[in-house]
């Protein structure tokens, strides 16, 4: 059975087919990648898509988006795109819908990788209870996998719970994010526009959104020493909230996904990242428990569309 698998960020919209077989791991075919901000919404994308496809699609999709899944509209925190949910399958010429949030399927992911680099801790992820799945990009993707009862996956928006400080600075830091937004959540620093955010506070002026890409890259060639030091920044920030959440998700294993989280793999292996995860007070010796382990995958937003599609229709 073939399908379309999308995933839709805020930045990038991934279409690609995929070959669906009963009791198989999904097969993905050729990714396209479009921006959103050339798209007025989903529909446009869709045609673009089926034109560079060469055709008529298959009438089967399965779409992460990264909005939470409520209401007769999904509203995208990063992005101008709205969704309409009733008639949507009408609308894109289909029959069998499978529609989730973006890191919801990413968890599905990694319920079936074999790809996964260990980070801190005693190596491989639990194969049974609660793993955290989380990931920067345009924002902070969360989601619980529950392996206890078969596979379950909770799709959260634990992104958006506020920031917590942890010395001076990063106090500095908070109140900065709280003046400029309204509030500091964890996303204003853990996220892609987050190293932006951090740079503008350390002294280094506004950055273009658009070319977020370009502090990013000199922050990790480290070819601009306040870009590197905002990342370091970044990457405490990021340690301390994976543990937070895994402790709220009462989690013994986290997975950290993402095309960022790969490009920093040395700084998340890094002191800095694990004493932050695991300074945890009373619950630091169930941290140092805690496996840490970075998905490798090169578009788990797809494979784990096409598996949420799999395990609520079938493959047949």
């Amino acid at each position: 059975m073939r399908i379309v698998a999308a995933d839709i960020g805020g930045t990038h919209a991934r279409f690609a087919l995929a070959e669906l077989t009963p009791g198989e791991r999904p097969l993905i075919g050729e990714m396209r990648k479009y921006r959103t901000r050339d798209f007025a919404g989903l529909g446009e994308a869709w045609v673009r898509f089926a034109g560079d496809s060469g055709g008529a699609l298959p009438r089967a999709a399965a779409i992460a988006v990264a909005a939470p899944i409520e209401g007769d509209v999904l509203t995208f925190m990063n992005s101008d795109w709205r969704i309409e949910t009733a008639g949507l399958d009408a609308a894109l010429g289909i029959d069998k819908l499978s529609l989730l949030n973006d890191f919801g399927a990413v968890a599905h992911a990694v319920s079936v990788a074999d790809s996964m680099v260990p980070l801190v801790g005693p190596g491989e992820l639990p194969a049974l209870g609660i793993t955290t799945v989380l990931g920067p990009g345009t924002g902070l993707g969360v989601a619980i996998l529950d392996r206890r009862r078969g596979v379950a996956v909770i799709e959260t928006e634990a992104a958006h719970i506020g920031f917590c400080p942890l010395d001076p600075q990063e106090e500095e830091l908070s109140d900065a994010l709280a003046a400029r937004y309204g509030r500091a959540s964890v996303e204003r620093v853990v996220s892609g526009p987050g190293l932006i955010d951090i740079y503008r506070f350390l002294g280094g002026g506004d950055w273009d959104p658009l070319k977020a890409g370009a502090l990013w890259d000199a922050a990790i060639d480290d070819t601009d020493p306040l870009a590197a030091k905002a990342l370091s920044i970044l990457v405490r920030c990021f340690g301390a909230a994976a543990g937070d959440i895994a402790l709220a998700h009462g989690a013994m294993g986290v997975a950290i996904t993402g095309t960022l989280a790969n490009r920093i793999a040395p700084l998340l292996k890094s002191p800095a990242f694990e004493a932050r995860f695991t300074a945890k007070g009373r619950y630091r010796a169930r941290m140092l428990r805690t496996p840490v382990c970075l998905l490798t995958e090169p578009e788990p937003g797809l494979l784990g569309a096409a598996i949420a599609f799999q395990r609520q229709w079938g493959a047949a």
